[in-house]
This record gives C-alpha cells, sequence and structure tokens, in this order.
C-alpha cells in the first residue's frame, strides 16, 4: 500500500450513511467544489445537493472494498453505528484495503475518551475502541484520520423533548441545578466542523478534536425559550440522581432502550463526570477557523422548524 501523502489535496470524499449527521456533513462540504459521493442502502435518487454523487450498497466488508476501490476517495466518513466497534473496524479493515488514505469516524457527539462516561454508557466505550483502533493503524502509516466531538445535537434535542422541554406545552423539567454546563452544537455545525477539517487537515490530522459550537445549561436554554416565545414557561425540576435510579429501575423492568436514553440524558447534567472540562480547556474552534454559535439564533431556528415542521431539519436551510 502507499503511503500518505502529506500535504496534498483533498477532492474526492465519500460520507457512508443516510442519516441527519450525513447530510449536515454533505451540505457542509458540498459547497467547497469538491467531488462528493454518498452511500445509501436505499435506491439512489436526485440529491438536494448538486454534484453529489450516489451510491446503493449494503455494508459488507466485499461490497464496501469493491465501492472504495472504484471511486478511490481521498477520505472516507462514517456516520452511521457509531457505537459498535466491530461495524466501524470493517469499514476501517476495507478503507486500508482499498488504499484510502483518510478517515473520520462518526463522533460528532459527547466526549468518548470520558472514561466515566464509558463506563456510564458502553456505546461510548465502543467509540472509544475504534479512536484506539485508528491510533494504532495510522502509527503503523496504514491510515490517517481526525476524530470530532461536538456535543450534544441540540436542535434534536430540544424539539425531541429529550432534555426536558416540552414546546407543545410551553414546560420544562430543569435536571440538576440547571447551571450545569454542557458542550452543544447545533445539525449545521456537523457540517461546518467537517468541512474546516477537510480544509486544515493537515494541521490536525491524527488529532480527537473538542470543536462544540457552544457551552451551554438548561436555565439559560430556558430563558431564550421564554424570549423568543415571548410566554413564561411552566418550570419542574428532578435530580441527576433520580435520573439515575429511573434508568436503573427501567433496565430491571427489561426496558433497555429507555433506561439507556436516561443515561444519555444524564451525562449532560451530572458534573461529577467533567463531561464539559475539554471542550473548554481544549476547544479547537479557533484552530479550525471556527466562530462559537449563538444560543438565540439556534432557538429561533427550533421554534420555527417546530411551528412548521414539528420536528428538526439537517441543518441545511
Amino acid at each position: 500500500m502507499g503511503s500518505i501523502e502529506h500535504g496534498s489535496t483533498i477532492r474526492r470524499i465519500l460520507v457512508l450513511g443516510d442519516n441527519r449527521l450525513s447530510e449536515s456533513i454533505i451540505h457542509g462540504i458540498s459547497q467547497q467544489g469538491l467531488d462528493v459521493h454518498h452511500v445509501t442502502h436505499s435506491a439512489p435518487t436526485e440529491h438536494e445537493h448538486s454534484g453529489v454523487t450516489i451510491h446503493k450498497s449494503d455494508s459488507t466488508p466485499g461490497a464496501l472494498k469493491s465501492l472504495l476501490l472504484d471511486v478511490n476517495p481521498d477520505l472516507v466518513f462514517s456516520t452511521q453505528a457509531s457505537g459498535s466497534y466491530d461495524f466501524q473496524k470493517q469499514i476501517i479493515d476495507s478503507a486500508i484495503e482499498a488504499d484510502v488514505k483518510r478517515f473520520i469516524p462518526p463522533e460528532f457527539s459527547q466526549d468518548a475518551l470520558n472514561e466515566q462516561i464509558q463506563h456510564r454508557l458502553p456505546p461510548v466505550k465502543e467509540r472509544a475502541r475504534t479512536i484506539q483502533y485508528l491510533q494504532e493503524q495510522s502509527s503503523n502509516g496504514k491510515i490517517e484520520w481526525v476524530a470530532i466531538a461536538t456535543g450534544s445535537s441540540l436542535e434534536h434535542a430540544i424539539i425531541s423533548g429529550n432534555i426536558g422541554f416540552d414546546l407543545q406545552w410551553q414546560s420544562a423539567t430543569i435536571h440538576g441545578t440547571g447551571k450545569e454546563r454542557f458542550p452543544a452544537s447545533s445539525t449545521a455545525w456537523d457540517g461546518r466542523a467537517a468541512a474546516a477539517v477537510i480544509e486544515r487537515w493537515d494541521e490536525v490530522k491524527n488529532q480527537y478534536l473538542y470543536a462544540s459550537g457552544m457551552t451551554t445549561d438548561t436555565n439559560e436554554i430556558l430563558e431564550q425559550l421564554q424570549s423568543t416565545t415571548g410566554q413564561k414557561w411552566e418550570k419542574g425540576s428532578m435530580g441527576v440522581e433520580d435520573i439515575l435510579h429511573e434508568a436503573e429501575r427501567r433496565f430491571e423492568r427489561g426496558f433497555p432502550d429507555a433506561g439507556m436514553f436516561l443515561m444519555e440524558r444524564s451525562v449532560l447534567f451530572d458534573d461529577k463526570l467533567d463531561a464539559v472540562k475539554p471542550f473548554v480547556e481544549k476547544d479547537a474552534k479557533q484552530v479550525l477557523g471556527l466562530e462559537a454559535e449563538g444560543l438565540e439564533s439556534l432557538i429561533k431556528k427550533v421554534i420555527h422548524d417546530y411551528k412548521h415542521h414539528g420536528k428538526g431539519g439537517c441543518g441545511c436551510d
């Protein structure tokens, strides 16, 4: 296999997966004049972004390697099954066998390197194993990589009610004190971060980057929701320990998905995890040439999307 071409230009990108993250990435990078290829499991249709080539393929190693050899991308984004180490390893191995030089795993979330979060959320531990595997392969000169942690997807978290806000009834459940800071980003931010990484690849390669659009807390979010809607919201509260106890009860009753959902929620509001610390102390926005997002504009978009669609979009508007 050929060696990594240092300083070479990244022109052809392949994005694996068909979801909100893949759409945001494609939107962010398709505006750079790149040759973008999108791999989905469904039948190809006309893409909303001009210049994007769509491929239908399954995820078997043989099919994936054949596609990679055919497209010959300079960089591969994986955007699906982030919590499956085996699946990500299969993609990475196929990329290496096809002589792909660069890979970006499906992070774009909370800090996978935080051991306390790994203990609470097993899928995060799997993501950390993927990072470790990439480190091993890059140390052997087989592939370069960048992982991007962007925190909570805030638009989706608010509209879905996942963090305690009910847009229909204009009520909020504040977890903890409401002052616990956590990293968060808009959906569109993922695409902007992806584009910035491509542009500065040689500066940031083989690193785990902390680049959230902002840090915020639920008190700030509630205040902005009230300001934007012009209404006083009803407010309740729930302790972090109560979230964890309820999660355990749901696990015990045979509802693992519901239990894991609450465990994921607890990560945002549990100060003991120090989850926000690296996003503040190792903030990569300046290195990437990115300016922080504003909560006010994000909340206005949330209210607009909810009124007109009842849900959030990919940040492609």
